[in-house]
């Protein structure tokens, strides 16, 4: 597969956000609301924590929207109640700083908003049985290669936290987004050449059906956590690259009609060539097979001349022995190249059928094949922005043709490779669907928290 893609740590990524909440709340705005609030800074909690909020009797205290300018909530009506914590935010207001936790009611997630975290205390964790890391090593050998399955992806959500290091490196993922790009679990995406939108609406259908859930949704310049335009990747041998905000697809291979046909071959297309390179091997195997006859009956029946030659006895039969030598010397030379020649005519037709079918094989698939092509590199990327780094597996969308490509920033792998570990199946640009591989894997990034 031609995919190439790049990462950059998200340690040295700015933020991106620029998505607010929309105003729901009809409740009247406070005079903090009314101020001016500038947000620092804006983080996704992983993994999500759960808080409680303290024994509030002010009917003054409430929780806000994004910028504070709405109300949404009144705390004292949820004293002591339980909220899920997801995102955190620093805001300045009147020249103070004040960090607020996203919250979320666990009975209720509609009753939700911006807290200011003196308000809350963080829940005391009552599990004491969690999984140990050598059942959890158990779990994941028994499951299948890179694939975590309804066990792993069942347990206790403390155990990804504690173990996310272990998850991350037997499944091939890491938190590769940086912070802003999901927000809710979702991310909003401004494709920025609409020669683009059609492979990325797929691609956004895509992992939507696959989750079950909108994780990426189409949005405008000014609403969007995440781009996707062109880049030029050629030099560098990448025809899609993620950098934590944006997916860049090579502009050059895309405008080029013929680059993924002419760099590709189908399954049905390389059993005709399999089948043609037999044919031309036996056909090989067959003519040296000839040849050697004729040589072996040639040098039997010379040696059997040359000893009547020698015991004859008279100047006519030694004449008639030698013009016999110089007949067999002649239809042999005529019968070696005569078999030479029907090796080379039937090895020409060989050829030309090849070409044929490669020419058939241009004309028939490279649309449909440029179209999924370039939808599996989008969707892949996408995978990446979810936390998913490659596989050897070339059915997957996120395989890679080895775990350490030169444009990549080193991840951690469960183990390298530098040749797929399929090479029979069906490899994912052909059809630009996500594999069972692909779509488990983000169900468990979702688990740590990465998206």
């Amino acid at each position: 597969m031609i995919v190439r893609t790049k990462f950059i740590s998200t340690m040295l990524l700015t933020t991106l956000f620029t998505m607010g909440f929309a105003a729901t709340s009809t409740h009247s705005t406070t005079a903090e609301a009314k101020t001016s609030v500038k947000i620092v800074w804006r983080h996704k909690v992983r993994p999500a924590a759960t808080y409680q909020m303290k024994g509030i009797k002010s009917k003054r205290s409430y929780a806000y929207s994004a910028k504070l300018a709405h109300e949404k909530f009144r705390l004292s009506k949820y004293a002591h109640k339980q909220f899920t914590v997801t995102y955190q935010q620093k805001v300045k207001v009147h020249g103070k700083y004040r960090v607020y936790y996203y919250a979320k009611n666990t009975a209720n997630h509609k009753i939700s908003g911006w807290v200011w975290r003196g308000y809350l205390t963080k829940a005391s964790n009552k599990q004491t049985n969690l999984i140990s890391k050598s059942k959890l090593n158990q779990l994941i050998s028994a499951a299948p290669d890179l694939q975590p399955d309804k066990q792993v992806l069942s347990l206790n959500k403390d155990v990804y936290s504690k173990y996310a290091t272990i998850f991350n490196k037997q499944y091939n993922v890491g938190n590769f987004a940086a912070p802003g790009v999901f927000f809710h679990d979702h991310a909003t995406i401004y494709v920025e050449d609409s020669a683009l939108q059609s492979n990325v609406n797929s691609a956004i259908d895509k992992w939507n059906a696959a989750l079950g859930a909108d994780v990426f949704s189409i949005g405008s310049k000014s609403n969007s956590t995440l781009t996707v335009g062109f880049g030029d990747g050629t030099a560098a041998g990448w025809d899609g690259l993620f950098n934590g905000t944006s997916v860049q697809v090579d502009q050059t291979h895309f405008n080029d009609q013929s680059y993924v046909s002419a760099n590709t071959l189908s399954p049905a297309f390389q059993q005709k060539i399999k089948a043609l390179s037999d044919q031309a091997s036996q056909l090989l195997a067959n003519t040296n097979a000839e040849l050697k006859a004729n040589r072996e009956n040639y040098q039997t029946q010379l040696q059997l001349l040359n000893s009547q030659l020698n015991n004859a006895s008279s100047d006519s039969q030694r004449d008639q022995i030698t013009q016999q030598i110089n007949d067999l010397k002649n239809h042999h030379h005529i019968t070696d190249q005569q078999i030479r020649n029907d090796y080379n005519t039937q090895l020409d037709q060989i050829r030309q059928q090849i070409k044929d079918d490669y020419n058939a094989e241009q004309e028939s698939s490279s649309a449909s094949l440029e179209t999924n092509y370039w939808t599996t590199v989008i969707t892949h990327e996408l995978g990446h922005a979810l936390g998913l780094y490659h596989t050897p597996y070339q059915s997957d969308i996120m395989y890679a043709p080895t775990d350490n490509e030169s444009e990549s920033t080193p991840s951690p792998v469960k183990y390298s490779w530098t040749e797929p570990k399929d090479p029979d199946a069906t490899r994912s640009y052909e059809t630009a669907e996500l594999s069972s591989r692909d779509i488990n894997r983000a169900k468990l990034t979702k688990l740590l928290g990465y998206w």
